[in-house]
């Protein structure tokens, strides 16, 4: 062990004469516990919260969604099919448009899906929170709870029946309403639960239903939906080409992961701020002790020591500081996560406990943030103590 080490050691361990420095010195350490630890929380809170909300999205974005570069639809021939039966994928074929439907006088234009019998049945049962779904071919639709609270829809209320209206497309004289647009009355089988967002907006029904709801014609499709793992999509991009379009899961929910990743960054943002103002208590207490030490440091320049050798005690100690700091606050933010998981303290709704998830990025970038500002603090120290060597050894 060098010199300055082991000076730096019995200067952490060693209680000062000086009360008010002790009580800065712990002061310092406690600050980086409690930054390390409440960074390390949160993080892993914002974790569970990610997850939680992209395992939602999840269930009704497929692996793969194969589209057209242009125009809603294309037509989904024998050739695409033998394709997909080849390299064994098990798809879905979907169309989403908008609509306005009505019920009661209550009006709102929304998203609709139309899917065939391709959607997973986990899917379902993951998002149908009342009733059943639709049945195929059938004038039905499930609706999201948003929607339904919003506008009064009862499940499978035929004395109220839901009406969606959709525009006409073509050209010619217009005469009446009906050259406008499509109609149809439809029951609403069941209600599903996913995010806010996609409950107040987004509505399912059948394909079939949807192609002559929008006078498509029989084999019209707007995507292609693939449910399985696909290893590489060589070969999908190979066969569909260039007038196909074909996105992962986290390019059809772009803007989600954008956001979320926003707000992530955000947090580092502010938690590294944080731990910036805990490090500043660090700079403080090195400057004290250097200031009780000054004798100390006169002897050990009369022995010979060097003023690279005086920094380098007090660069040592700050590291010290930051790291045992650290490591103290990752154990107690773990225990607290630990407990949060298995007793379920914190409750945001009073069957749904606040998520929270280990992750090791969260683990290595508290590490990272604290030792290297710390790093950063002692260094400024160190400099300043050891530009003030000449000028304690003349007194």
């Amino acid at each position: 062990m060098s010199f300055s080490r082991y000076i730096a050691l019995r200067y952490f361990f060693t209680k000062r004469k000086n009360t008010a420095i002790n009580y800065m010195s712990i002061l310092a350490v406690v600050g980086v516990i409690i930054s390390s630890a409440s960074m390390l929380i949160v993080l892993s809170g914002f974790s569970g919260l990610k997850s939680y909300s992209l395992e939602f999205i999840s269930s009704i974005s497929p692996e793969l969604k194969i589209s057209a570069s242009r125009g809603k639809t294309f037509e989904f021939t024998s050739e695409i099919k033998s394709f997909l039966k080849k390299e064994n994928l098990k798809y879905g074929l979907s169309y989403e448009d908008k609509a306005l439907i009505s019920i009661n006088e209550n009006s709102k234009i929304v998203r609709v899906m139309g899917v065939d019998d391709g959607f997973p049945n986990k899917s379902i049962d993951s998002i149908l929170y009342q009733g059943r779904w639709f049945d195929a071919g059938k004038n039905e639709i499930v609706v999201g709870w948003g929607t339904a609270y919003e506008m009064g829809i009862s499940t499978l209320d035929a004395l109220n029946p839901v009406v969606m209206y959709v525009p006409r497309a073509g050209k010619g004289q217009v005469l009446s309403e009906k050259d406008l647009v499509n109609s149809r009355r439809v029951l609403s089988s069941g209600v599903f639960s996913l995010n806010e967002e996609l409950n107040k907006g987004l509505v399912f029904f059948d394909l079939n239903i949807a192609r002559e709801l929008f006078n498509l014609g029989s084999r019209a499709v707007g995507s292609i939906d693939i449910y399985c793992k696909v290893e590489s999509t060589k070969k999908i991009e190979s066969f569909f080409g260039s007038d196909y379009k074909i996105e992962n899961r986290i390019q059809q929910n772009a803007t989600i992961y954008k956001m979320l990743n926003t707000e992530q960054f955000a947090i580092y943002l502010i938690f590294s701020l944080i731990i910036v103002v805990a490090l500043f208590n660090v700079f403080g207490a090195l400057m004290m002790i250097g200031v009780e030490k000054r004798k100390n440091l006169q002897t050990v320049l009369v022995l010979g020591g060097s003023k690279n050798q005086v920094g380098k005690i007090f660069f040592y100690q700050g590291l010290l500081i930051a790291v045992s700091g650290c490591f103290i606050g990752v154990l107690i933010g773990s225990g607290l996560i630990v407990l949060q998981q298995k007793l379920s303290v914190f409750m945001i709704t009073s069957t749904l406990a606040y998520p929270v998830i280990f992750e090791l990025n969260n683990f290595l970038f508290v590490f990272f943030v604290v030792v290297v500002l710390g790093c950063i603090a002692s260094a400024l120290a160190s400099r300043y103590i050891k530009k003030s060597v000449p000028q304690i050894s003349q007194k």
